[in-house]
């Protein structure tokens, strides 16, 4: 095909213009949820607006009530002042009914002498027997002739809030203070006639006064029950001055909008409160309207698109089906027919002008992928792919030799292993140390794990490499195992005089109750037998525990890791180094701290800490201490031992780790310790550090990988 112009009606690009033309509609959608958003804010605006004028008129209200009867009382100070302090009791009592027939809200009202003694009281719901006046109930630090005061809330004895307005009585003409006139207003029945008020049909009123405490509410059991909502974040706001937030947690756990307002005298707040989800309900409705226009405008929208997207692809789908059919026959050379003149025709010629070079370059891979099987054959190493299911799909012929002509393709990478518990198929440790039985023999094989990138032919994720260690480790083990019966010669001695002390006790207790039986067999003491039997018991276990510890220790070599607790281990080893530290009057101070696991060979770690322990008990002067401390840090166990011993001069510290280097006196070390220590850290992919001052000590320190296994 040559290259030419295209017909305008036969290009995509043509077909695409149209179906862009179709999604006019976006910019609709776009306009309209930019509508919507606006109407939201606008409308939650518009409520919380309402609100705090719903919470003002009612704060205005309450403070114009409380004022109405301050000016009453002081119109009522201002007309009868003298009669009020000097008249009659009868005038004075007439006065005063006069006032509770006018203020609905007051309770009672008293009057008081300039030194607070009560003279005359009148109430709306006590009887008051003749010459019987109550004690001063409230007068407030501010209160001056000149002015009047509210007191705090109260509740009274049939749990209805109330409070006291103090004003003082002035002669008319002389201006003389003369007392005060005391009155006590019903708090609940002044704001009944505004917590009713309609905010929605879930929504409620609520005051407070200046400390936060509850003093009405639209449900009055919670004044009742004295509910502290000081922690309300309206009446936080409230309490500081700042402006409250427009949405937050109520009370009762949901979410609402919340106002406030101020009754400037005595400093109460009026609150509203109204659950979101019913003040937005017409936002809600609003978007669920929206949603069903969208919806069908987005479903004309897609059968349209069906229409012309199946136009669009059909000559792609044919394409593609002789591209399939080219994939089953595997015939590079196969010829792709082209007959339209546009994108996709132009498309099959490249492809089949690609399928040229493709053939080309395949012969080159297979040239290539038969001199790379060659290598893999004759590297003397058990090789698998396994793909993201960790499912073998190749192995080459060292694996099969090794684990059997069968069949693996698809087995599980447990089904490498073969009951061996050790594999570790979750790819958590690369290099890790496996022992299998192979055609009769014990094989020691390194795991290697590489994840290789998803996008080949084999569908393979994880390559595993099994390398024979075995000569290798066979040769560690006889280092190892050496060093370790070193080692426990070494103890010998100590634990050797450990053991005879309690056999001594043993033997002195047995030898006395032996000639109780002889001499005076009637006139045994049970009670002192049993106490010598208990001892000897005693003994006998601490002999146990100590042989067990040796038995522990010697215990021949495994090489499988697990988990294990490194303080729980290391102090195995310490108890067996105890001995002596005993001898040499040496302080072991330990601090290891539980639960810091790490995946390792328990009996291994034992050789470690002994080899660093013993060396550091060496090099310790007598009545001194070696302090052993376990940690982590982040992602990582540390160990560390501390000895306060002449230390390591710098011409030998940088010779520590060679094997048979020793600077200690011949019979008393082999060199091996420190050298097998620091490979033993090394195939527990930890680092061994060791830090000396001459004159001063030593420190050894271990870093190990926190264990991260299932």
């Amino acid at each position: 095909m040559k290259a030419g112009k295209t017909p305008w009606n036969q290009r995509i690009k043509t077909r695409v213009l149209v179906f862009g033309i179709l999604m006019s509609i976006i910019p609709m959608v776009f306009i309209s949820l930019t509508t919507f958003n606006t109407v939201r804010y606008k409308f939650k605006d518009s409520i919380r607006e309402q609100n705090i004028q719903k919470s003002m008129v009612i704060a205005t209200k309450l403070q114009v009530s409380i004022t109405n009867i301050v000016e009453s009382l002081a119109n009522l100070t201002d007309v009868n002042s003298t009669v009020l302090i000097k008249g009659k009791d009868k005038e004075q009592e007439g006065i005063l009914n006069i006032v509770l027939r006018q203020e609905p809200y007051l309770e009672d009202i008293k009057i008081l002498d300039k030194n607070l003694n009560a003279l005359v009281q009148v109430s709306r719901r006590e009887v008051i027997a003749d010459g019987i006046v109550s004690n001063v109930d409230y007068v407030g630090p501010e209160t001056m002739p000149e002015h009047y005061t509210v007191s705090d809330v109260f509740f009274s004895k049939d749990r209805r809030p109330q409070f006291f307005i103090t004003l003082g009585i002035r002669d008319t003409q002389t201006r003389e203070h003369l007392g005060y006139l005391q009155a006590k207003a019903d708090l609940k029945l002044m704001i009944n006639q505004y917590i009713d008020t309609r905010i929605g049909h879930k929504g409620y009123v609520f005051f407070v006064d200046e400390e936060g405490s509850l003093i009405g509410h639209t449900d009055f059991s919670r004044v009742l029950s004295q509910e502290d909502i000081r922690e309300n974040p309206a009446v936080r706001s409230f309490l500081t001055g700042e402006e409250p937030p427009n949405e937050y947690t109520g009370d009762q756990g949901g979410k609402v909008i919340g106002s406030f307002a101020r009754v400037a005298k005595p400093n109460w707040g009026v609150f509203i409160e109204q659950p979101v989800n019913e003040a937005y309900e017409p936002i809600y409705e609003l978007a669920r309207n929206l949603g069903g226009v969208l919806f069908l405008t987005i479903a004309v929208v897609t059968i349209l698109s069906i229409v012309f997207g199946l136009k669009l692809v059909q000559p792609i789908e044919d394409l593609e089906t002789q591209v399939k059919k080219i994939k089953v026959t595997g015939d590079l050379q196969a010829d792709i027919p082209y007959s339209s003149q546009d994108e996709i025709g132009r498309l099959a010629y490249s492809f089949k002008q690609l399928m040229a070079m493709l053939d080309e370059k395949n012969q080159n891979i297979k040239a290539e992928k038969e001199l790379l099987r060659t290598v893999v054959d004759g590297i003397g190493a058990g090789m698998v792919l396994l793909n993201g299911q960790k499912q073998i799909i190749w192995w080459n012929p060292t694996f099969a030799e090794w684990f059997g002509e069968i069949n693996y393709f698809n087995h599980s990478c447990e089904d490498i292993v073969q009951g061996e518990e050790d594999f570790d198929c979750s790819f958590l440790q690369s290099g890790r140390l496996n022992s299998f039985v192979l055609n009769g023999e014990r094989k020691y094989l390194r795991q290697l794990h590489y994840q290789i990138p998803s996008e080949n032919s084999e569908g393979a994720e994880y390559l595993i490499i099994l390398e024979d260690v075995t000569q290798q480790v066979e040769m560690e083990s006889r280092v190892i195992e050496t060093d370790k019966m070193a080692s426990l010669g070494l103890l010998a001695s100590g634990i050797a005089h450990e053991i005879n002390n309690p056999l001594a006790i043993v033997s002195a207790y047995s030898e006395e109750l032996l000639d109780c039986l002889n001499e005076e067999p009637n006139k045994v003491d049970i009670d002192e037998i049993k106490e010598s039997l208990r001892i000897t018991s005693e003994q006998i276990v601490r002999c146990k525990q100590i042989t067990d510890g040796l038995l522990q220790f010697s215990r021949k070599r495994q090489h499988s890791f697990s988990m294990m607790d490194i303080g729980a281990v290391s102090s195995q080893v310490i108890k067996l180094s105890e001995y002596k530290a005993k001898q040499k009057f040496i302080t072991l101070k330990k601090q290891l701290n539980p639960g810091l696991y790490i995946a390792g060979n328990e009996n291994e770690w034992q050789q470690v800490v002994l080899n660093i322990l013993s060396n550091a008990l060496d090099a310790s002067p007598a009545n001194s201490q070696v302090e052993i401390e376990s940690y982590r840090t982040d992602e990582s166990i540390c160990f560390t031992v501390k000895d306060y011993g002449q230390g390591i001069p710098p011409s030998q510290l940088k010779n520590v780790f060679n094997p048979f280097f020793t600077t200690k006196p011949v019979g008393q070390g082999t060199g091996l310790g420190l050298f097998v220590s620091y490979g033993i850290v090394q195939r527990m992919n930890g680092r061994l550090i060791i830090e000396s001052t001459e004159g001063k000590g030593t420190t050894v320190s271990i870093t190990l990988p926190a264990y991260k296994g299932g």
